[in-house]
């Protein structure tokens, strides 16, 4: 086991002093978030990399959120060893005691790497770098490999099963040419026979750990072939890989899920267990919105191949604590706060503010001076059973995709009017015709998919509008007006619609504005399917995707009504490849 060592407690006050004294960050109170590690206890570990300063810094959210910690340079052969046979591990056993008062596993990365190594390795006995030499002796190499075996030795004695998985070779698979990157002292003075050596050397030392293949890029096709050989190759050869670990330093913009996913089940193939073990995503020129839908797809997709994969670690706690600190990659922000991202993982089947509601606020209501009167989660309540006074109350401010509804009757019964936020409400006249009120998420389904269409030309055709699928499309081209109508089959409160016209083709270019694209249209609202009323008019557009919010408008029926299919006057053909409507449903 490892060496237990003194001073933690002292060192831990010195960092928290310094911190208080020397940073402007809001420490993060964690105690009404939900915590990840238990939201995702029956899938897979979820881990974190940490130094010294952020157990400090950042050492509530480590506790309330992850049950595994990476040290993220202290185990590196530089941090451990930086001249031959001299061992220092004060700073990784810091770490590592941490994880044990708190009921943590650690990965231990890494044990053999081409950086981040100081050169004494290499060097000969008249100080010379051997991989520079003309000719590479028996010797040499048998001193190499001795050093090799020695830091893997040391190492893992010294911790024993404290650190149960370890990163034994990290990123030696070539960007390009060859297999082994050429640039590696390792590679250039053992060539591939040092993977041999070092997996065999760590399995002989404590067979009982978890031996891993670490590598940046590995889920790209351009990389990954040459990674599934080099360890297929190995595994055929007996040498006791157990597990492939998948950087994961994704962005916004990156590899497809499908890939990243495909990715996986190859190496599982293999028969190598998974471990996500670098995991950020970078939001440089997209905002934090798109950021936590890469993420919800992403945790959504790992807990759906979790029976290969048993570890995910985020590379950093929080944005100010991030090697790619200037993209944001994390699921806190520099106030140590939680990010939309943290919300979307929270509850992959839902966007990211119903999850953040349902555990924080839905809806704040001020008086007049701008002071908060209530705040509400999501839910019914009866007024009499408020612990505010609805009268007071002239203004609203509900949390994303939310809407506040008053009844007149109790139990959300009767008649009702509806809100979202808004500076401008009459709390007192409301208050006198209400008796109860429910806050709720707006549905983020598409509820036109699918629904029966109609249309005044090529009605037979109207729901290629409607069927979710990017390259059909509604085209008539005859005299305008063009009419199509949707029966949501069900009464709705519609929040939102968008339209996505001719532009958007392959054959049209996927481009942002056309003149091709319908110019003049309404959509309309309906009850009964016969008496249209317009709630939203537009003129001029040239746009490709006409995108608008709606102030809660109630139908059962909706209608697109294009009076001016392009902005060409000798072109009257129409494109419409989808229509999509967005809003919550009401009771018949």
């Amino acid at each position: 086991m490892m060496k237990k060592t003194k001073g933690f407690a002292r060192f831990t006050l010195i960092l928290t002093l310094m911190f208080m004294l020397g940073s402007s960050s809001v420490l993060a109170d964690v105690s009404k978030q939900p915590s990840l590690k238990e939201i995702y206890k029956d899938y897979f570990d979820l881990g974190v990399a940490v130094n010294n300063r952020t157990l400090v810094t950042h050492a509530e959210i480590i506790k309330h959120h992850f049950n595994s910690i990476t040290a993220e340079n202290e185990m590196k052969p530089e941090a451990l060893q930086r001249t031959a046979r001299n061992f220092d591990f004060s700073s990784a056993d810091r770490m590592v005691e941490f994880a044990q008062e708190n009921g943590m596993k650690v990965r231990g990365h890494t044990l053999v790497w081409h950086a981040q190594t100081r050169d004494w390795f290499w060097r000969d006995g008249r100080n010379q770098l051997i991989y520079e030499k003309d000719e590479i002796t028996a010797e040499d190499r048998a001193l190499v490999q001795r050093r090799l075996e020695d830091h893997i030795e040391g190492v893992m004695s010294h911790f024993g099963d404290a650190v149960y998985a370890w990163d034994v070779v990290n990123e030696a698979v070539s960007d390009g040419g060859t297999i082994h990157r050429p640039d590696s002292p390792w590679y250039m003075i053992l060539g591939d026979e040092f993977m041999k050596i070092a997996f065999r050397k760590a399995h002989e030392v404590n067979p009982n750990i978890i031996l891993f293949y670490n590598d940046y890029n590995s889920d790209h096709g351009y990389k990954r072939g040459r990674t599934l050989q080099m360890l297929q190759e190995l595994l055929d050869e007996g040498v006791p890989i157990h597990g492939m670990g998948l950087q994961g330093h994704w962005s916004v913009d990156g590899l497809t899920i499908a890939e990243i996913e495909r990715s996986i089940r190859m190496y599982a193939d293999l028969g190598l267990e998974i471990h996500i073990t670098e995991m950020d995503v970078g939001m440089t020129g997209f905002t934090e919105e798109e950021q936590a839908e890469r993420y919800r797809q992403l945790f959504e997709m790992f807990k759906r191949n979790s029976d290969v994969i048993t570890s995910v670690t985020l590379w950093g706690v929080s944005d100010d604590a991030s090697w790619r600190g200037d993209e944001n990659p994390l699921l806190f922000g520099r106030d140590h706060q939680p990010k939309p991202a943290f919300w979307a993982i929270v509850d992959t089947d839902k966007p990211w503010y119903v999850n953040k509601a349902e555990y924080t606020k839905a809806a704040v209501l001020k008086d007049s001076t701008g002071q908060a009167v209530g705040e509400l989660m999501p839910g019914t309540f009866n007024l009499a059973d408020l612990d505010f006074d609805l009268a007071e109350v002239t203004a609203l401010e509900l949390e994303k995709g939310h809407l506040i509804s008053f009844y007149a009757e109790e139990n959300a019964q009767g008649d009702a009017v509806h809100f979202v936020s808004t500076k401008d409400f009459d709390g007192a006249a409301v208050a006198a015709q209400t008796k109860s009120l429910v806050v709720r998420a707006v549905q983020a389904d598409n509820i036109a998919l699918n629904k029966p269409a109609d249309a005044n030309f090529l009605a037979d055709r109207a729901g290629r509008a409607v069927d979710g699928e990017p390259v059909s499309s509604w085209a008539p081209n005859a005299e305008p007006p063009y009419w199509i109508s949707i029966d949501l089959e069900g009464t709705y409160l519609l929040s939102r619609w968008a339209v996505r016209l001719q532009g958007t083709s392959v054959l049209a270019g996927q481009v942002e504005e056309s003149p091709l694209n319908a110019a003049d249209f309404a959509l309309q609202v309906s009850l009964d399917g016969e008496n249209w009323q317009d709630v939203d008019v537009v003129e001029g557009n040239i746009k490709s995707v006409y995108d608008k919010d709606l102030n809660l408008v109630e139908a059962r029926y909706v209608r697109l009504y294009v009076t001016k299919p392009t902005s060409l006057d000798h072109n009257q053909r129409l494109g419409v490849h989808e229509l999509e409507i967005y809003g919550t449903p009401l009771a018949d």
